[in-house]
């Protein structure tokens, strides 16, 4: 079965490429038809308006959206649910809050359409290693979806949570830990810097990701990031954080997380003191998303 795939942003182009090497039929479109005869030269079908993308799908179209949060995704959904009929199946993939994706998920019953929600976490990295996705929908028509989910993640990095609105709401909380585990990081390097000895930070960081508690991907990250030829040339403008995404976070946990709090306020004055913890959050971020870093 074909898959419509509408958005070949940062993450929506490797998720198109890795469900191809999967052996998928994709077809692919963006608004800029640059990146559609990008995917279409790694041999991806490309569509360059939705009508035509919908046109190419099987009689049981499934068209997943990987957009910008919010009104982009909006007006998408509006687009493409005309085109489609009863029992066919629409992904959002977006960085929703899990309040729109059960508005969605109205409009889409109104017509008999198929509505999944799906976090999906993994950056740039997840065109190699696959992409953690949070699902909500529908668990009587998950069949239909699955073989994707299956192959665009990991053998246990794709969940089924419940109705819809539930995976996105799980996404929310891992954008939680990851934005206060990685302020956590932060202070220890920028406590580690003060100290009245010279500590070597990367070796720091390297000893804790060998055996220590606090492992992780982003321990590791923050190795590589403290060992980069320009980190002391990265400023403390920690970018690409949308003011929509901080407050659906918020909205979503009704004040149960006030670390949570404090990290955000930290970023959204990041550019107002030079702190060696800000650039470990801005390198760290540039690795694992490849979100830009601005310089001093």
């Amino acid at each position: 079965m074909k898959i419509g795939f509408i958005g070949l942003g940062r993450m929506g182009y490797n998720m198109v490429i890795r469900l191809a090497n999967k052996g998928h039929d994709v077809v692919a479109y963006n608004r800029s038809p640059q990146k559609t005869k990008e995917v279409a030269e790694k041999g991806v079908e490309a569509a360059f308006t939705i009508l035509e993308l919908v046109e190419k799908l099987d009689e049981q179209k499934i068209v997943w959206l990987m957009l910008p949060e919010g009104e982009v995704t909006d007006q998408n959904m509006k687009e493409v649910l005309p085109l489609l009929k009863e029992g066919d199946v629409i992904i959002n993939g977006a960085n929703s809050f899990y309040e729109n994706a059960e508005k969605h998920d109205a409009w889409c019953k109104e017509k008999g359409i198929i509505f999944f929600d799906c976090g999906v976490s993994g950056g740039v990295w997840g065109l190699e290693n696959g992409y953690p996705l949070m699902i909500g929908g529908p668990k009587e028509h998950y069949h239909l979806v699955e073989p994707f989910m299956k192959s665009l993640s990991t053998e246990k990095g794709y969940k089924f949570f419940g109705p819809a609105g539930s995976g996105h709401f799980v996404k929310s909380v891992h954008n939680i830990v990851e934005y206060v585990y990685l302020q956590g990081i932060a202070e220890g390097m920028e406590l580690l810097s003060k100290f009245k000895h010279k500590i070597d930070l990367d070796q720091a960081t390297e000893g804790w990701q060998d055996s220590s508690v606090v492992r992780s991907w982003l321990i590791d990250l923050t190795t590589k990031a403290l060992r980069r030829p320009d980190f002391n040339e990265i400023g403390t403008e920690i970018g690409s954080v949308t003011i929509g995404e901080l407050q659906h976070t918020k909205e979503a946990v009704k004040g149960y997380a006030p670390a949570f709090d404090v990290a955000v306020k930290i970023r959204q004055s990041s550019g107002e003191n030079f702190e060696l913890g800000k650039r470990v959050i801005s390198a760290v971020r540039n690795e694992f998303g490849g979100h830009a870093v601005e310089k001093k």
